[in-house]
């Protein structure tokens, strides 16, 4: 399932000396390729243009990066760039034009869908659920607003595993997540659901009656050109796709088949740069795709997108990750700035990143990424075995991470694919990494007494997320 990931930028503030220019970054084969034909600017966004390029290319240098890049200023276009390989094997660059799995970035589609039945009449979001998709008892408070701002009470996960290559219909995903036991009593409460978003898909084929997939082609995709958005499968086989990586020891690794397209309008989508570009400009213009109406309720309410203010300035995104791919779109409409990214390497540190695009964009002070080097430290066989054991994700139990010894050496088996016998490297103070060139890291917790209770996983430079020992 989709990885819960908020947009959290950290941005800092004083001004930035321009150079002059007057041309966009010519590509460098070497490590990626611009889209389109060059474009005139000005001297100042030469300037910003030029540095957000520098940027890229420090970050790819440093093997912190691999994706396309998009960031504009109105219809001025200041970096529109891919770098890094879509494939590895063969040596195909990343471009704006490469098809990217954009996860969690499905379900502002899917909202956008539920508010545009709306406006054609078709539904209202105060109504219940069960008007649209059987439910059983407990789903008879849920109305559609609920699924839209994640406080219906359903389950993110555990209806299914995307590592089961068996392709459910949308009638059968549903059934199962009927079956799942509410967290908390509709409106109650808050709890990030993919399951909920995936609700939302059958709202949209009984409400329409078309499929997911053709509606959002005929009412959003194709009036906008977007030609290379849709409804993703591992195993499809089309032109520009990338291939998705992690990295273990500076290596780039695979990870195992998974099954997109059962995550349907919680992150089962797949766009390019381009693709997006053409999407956020319609969604922030008055009565392209959405009324203004629309476009305000979504965006107050977050239906399928978070904003906040941050240092006076306001902010519209939200980011996605399937294994092995990142994606993240953001707008500051008070200056009318878009700045996305989507990424084949799922260590891309997300808040890091758009902090430091914003940083160079708005003026501010931002440094080059440097190479990392993290260095293992030796972890005493008896020292290793008090971090064994058995660990449950607070944000959803049904997902394990088991932690064991080999030999004075740590590693951990979890639910997610890819993630059997991964050492974990010590680096002192019960932190631990597994590769050398990311910030990503596990720390484990202890109670009063010193007993390891539990640890915290911190991944692509924002994401934090909690583990209990349960045993």
């Amino acid at each position: 399932m989709p990885e819960k990931i908020h947009p959290v930028l950290i941005l800092v503030v004083a001004a930035l000396l321009l150079a002059a220019g007057c041309t966009q970054p010519a590509a460098d084969s070497s490590r990626g390729q611009a889209g389109g034909t060059p474009v005139t600017l000005s001297a100042a966004d030469f300037a910003v243009s030029h540095n957000l390029d520098e940027y890229m290319n420090a970050l790819f240098d440093a093997g912190r990066f691999s994706g396309a890049v998009h960031v504009a200023r109105g219809s001025t276009v200041l970096l529109s760039k891919g770098y890094g390989m879509a494939d590895y094997e063969f040596a195909v660059n990343n471009t704006p034009r490469t098809v990217f799995p954009i996860g969690s970035n499905t379900k502002q589609f899917t909202a956008a869908a539920i508010m545009k039945l709306q406006e054609q009449g078709r539904l209202n979001v105060t109504d219940p659920v069960t008007l649209y998709v059987p439910g059983p008892a407990q789903w008879k408070d849920i109305r559609i607003y609920n699924l839209l701002n994640h406080t219906s009470g359903i389950p993110s996960d555990g209806a299914f595993s995307l590592t089961d290559r068996t392709d459910l219909t949308l009638p059968e995903t549903v059934q199962r997540i009927a079956a799942l036991p509410l967290s908390f009593a509709p409106g109650t409460n808050y709890t990030y659901s993919n399951n909920g978003y995936i609700v939302l898909s059958a709202v949209i084929e009984n409400a329409s009656g078309m499929s997911y997939e053709e509606y959002l082609k005929t009412n959003i995709f194709l009036p906008l050109g977007m030609n290379s958005t849709g409804q993703d499968n591992a195993r499809d086989v089309f032109a520009g796709r990338a291939s998705g990586y992690t990295t273990m020891a500076g290596k780039p690794v695979h990870y195992d088949l998974q099954n997109i397209h059962n995550s349907w309008g919680a992150g089962s989508v797949h766009s390019t740069t381009e693709d997006l570009f053409s999407w956020e400009r319609s969604f922030h213009t008055q009565g392209t795709i959405l009324s203004q109406e629309s476009t305000a309720a979504m965006i107050r309410n977050h239906y399928g997108i978070d904003s906040a203010v941050v240092r006076n300035r306001t902010m519209i995104g939200h980011a996605g990750r399937n294994f092995g791919f990142i994606s993240y779109t953001l707008y500051y409409p008070d200056s009318d700035v878009n700045i996305m990214f989507l990424s084949n390497y799922d260590r891309t540190s997300i808040a890091p990143l758009a902090g430091d695009l914003s940083a160079i964009v708005f003026g501010q002070p931002y440094s080059l990424p440097q190479k990392l080097d993290r260095k293992a430290v030796l972890l005493s066989l008896k020292n290793s075995s008090e971090y064994t054991g058995t660990y449950a994700p607070a944000w959803e139990k049904s997902w394990t991470i088991t932690v064991y010894s080999d030999d004075g050496r740590l590693f951990y088996d979890a639910v997610m694919p890819g993630d059997r016998h991964v050492e974990l490297m010590y680096e002192g103070n019960d932190t631990f990494f597994v590769t050398p060139e990311s910030h990503d890291s596990f720390i484990f917790l202890r109670d009063s007494s010193g007993k390891v209770r539990g640890l915290e996983m911190y991944t692509q430079g924002s994401s934090h997320d909690e583990a209990v020992k349960v045993s």
